[in-house]
């Protein structure tokens, strides 16, 4: 959880690598916001992502000229958009579900071991399904944008998954 030592002035906080981690439900290889991020919970958002070289998705998109993939980048801005909510109480250990994406345009192409900058704001919330405004940057270029929609609901257990009624 992100400590009260996190916060700073107006309410922002300022999330490590390990706490960005600590708050995003998804592992590796499906990790991508692996660096740090500034964020004003419930209102805006700025993190970090690099693809690694070597990351799975190259060796196919394109052989001898890899590209980072732009579900991949969308994906990005879905994760850096829900440290916007996973920061304030009431949605903490949440999982998040990526629901929906508008005005989707990409820019520049995102080369293996390019750091992206990731930056976006909260557009609308309601009945816990929240729209938010995502932009990746790279090399101080824009490489794409979209809105991204996700909601938020409680962990479920296994038993929930396989479709057991509890008693």
């Amino acid at each position: 959880m992100v400590s009260e030592a996190s916060v700073e002035t107006r309410g922002a906080l300022r999330l490590s690598r390990e706490q960005v981690r600590e708050l995003l439900p998804q592992r590796e290889p499906f990790l991508f916001v692996n660096g740090p991020a500034d964020v004003i919970p419930g209102v805006h958002v700025v993190a970090q992502a690099m693809y690694a070289e070597d990351s799975f998705f190259y060796s196919g998109h394109f052989p001898g000229f890899p590209l980072t993939p732009g579900v991949i980048i969308i994906e990005t801005m879905a994760q850096a958009s829900s440290l916007m909510m996973l920061t304030i109480p009431c949605y903490s250990g949440q999982i998040v579900y990526f629901v929906g994406i508008r005005e989707a345009r990409f820019f520049k192409a995102v080369l293996p071991g390019a750091v992206i900058r990731l930056t976006g704001s909260v557009v609308s919330m309601r009945h816990g399904v929240v729209e938010s405004s995502m932009e990746a940057w790279t090399g101080g270029v824009r490489a794409a944008v979209a809105i991204v929609t996700c909601t938020f609901r409680p962990h479920r257990s296994s038993s929930d998954r396989e479709g057991k009624v509890g008693g």
